[in-house]
């Protein structure tokens, strides 16, 4: 699947350089990202999730990060922390002319709102609706930081981004709690569901070892998927020895990952731990890796096809 923040880079050198026709006077997503004059002056035509004809007037600018709707979804409303499938279109500014692309064949990988790694694209998705196109203002030094700021009184050539908000994930896992294996670190969980994960005392298993924290009830997933999912893994020392956070896709910026099961994609213990769970479960895996034992959390929160 492509990823957006590499595709970002590229705009950012180059530039240093969708089911009715829209019109630019869009609304707001309440609370966040507001809509102003560069977002309003953009217009888009085309089928929702095809690519659109955008209009961009030449020379275009903006203070901030603004936001219009050009097209109104009816589908859940976007959080932080939410996994989205888009298609978007990303124009320059200065020019009017399309940069790129996410090329509308449906293998853009999910972006997570609010994550630090998408910066203000990322923060502009927060408040919007699944079916909504956005016309959204960045400034051009947005593409090269990771700040999420929406407002800034400098005045910058824009950069414009058209989204087609095609699909949400749940934030979190949203299965039922189930009984802790014993012998297991202990688990417990932030108001945002990302999990603090406590090392016992005693040595870890000598082999992989899975146990279900919530039970699911979506989709199971087979080796021919690619999961998403976030997950925070802990180091395992003797005894509960130097225990230390190795990562964690709630706390380093990356929000949701995709991870494609197929033999091989990815390491084996890790795969294991997902291959056959459903959407909506949390797992507990013991997994060793190059002799050091691992706990990892992992929350399925989508299936999606390779």
């Amino acid at each position: 699947m492509r990823t957006i923040p590499a595709l970002l880079v590229t705009i950012g050198l180059a530039a240093a350089l969708t089911g009715c026709a829209a019109s630019g006077a869009g609304t707001t997503p309440s609370s966040c990202a507001a809509p102003g004059a560069a977002s309003e002056a953009v217009t888009a035509t085309g089928a929702f999730g095809k690519e659109p004809k955008v209009t961009v007037p030449s020379g275009l600018t903006t203070k901030g990060t603004q936001v219009s709707v050009l097209k109104q979804g009816e589908g859940r409303e976007i959080e932080d922390g939410t996994p989205v499938l888009i298609e978007y279109t990303l124009v320059d500014g200065a020019t009017g002319e399309v940069a790129q692309s996410s090329g509308y064949s449906g293998q853009t990988a999910p972006i997570t709102a609010g994550a630090d790694n998408y910066g203000a694209l990322g923060a502009s998705l927060e408040c919007a609706h699944v079916g909504d196109r956005l016309a959204v203002a960045l400034p051009k030094s947005a593409l090269s930081s990771s700040t999420t700021s929406t407002s800034s009184s400098k005045t910058e050539d824009a950069v414009v981004a058209v989204i087609d908000v095609k699909r949400a994930f749940d934030a979190r896992a949203t299965g039922t709690p189930q009984l802790a294996g014993d012998k297991m670190p202990a688990v417990v969980l932030a108001p945002s569901g990302a999990p603090g994960i406590t090392i016992p005392s005693w040595n870890a298993p000598s082999s992989d070892e899975t146990h279900l924290l919530r039970k699911g009830h979506g989709a199971e997933l087979s080796a021919k998927d690619t999961a998403l999912i976030k997950f925070t893994a802990v180091t395992w020392g003797a005894r509960g020895a130097d225990a230390s956070v190795a990562g964690s896709s709630w706390t380093d910026g990356s929000g949701a990952q995709t991870v494609p099961l197929a033999e091989g994609k990815v390491q084996e213990g890790v795969r294991k731990a997902i291959l056959g769970h459903r959407v909506g479960d949390q797992v507990l895996a013991i997994v060793h890796q190059q002799g050091t034992a691992y706990a990892y959390v992992i929350d399925v929160l989508g299936k999606l096809s390779s």
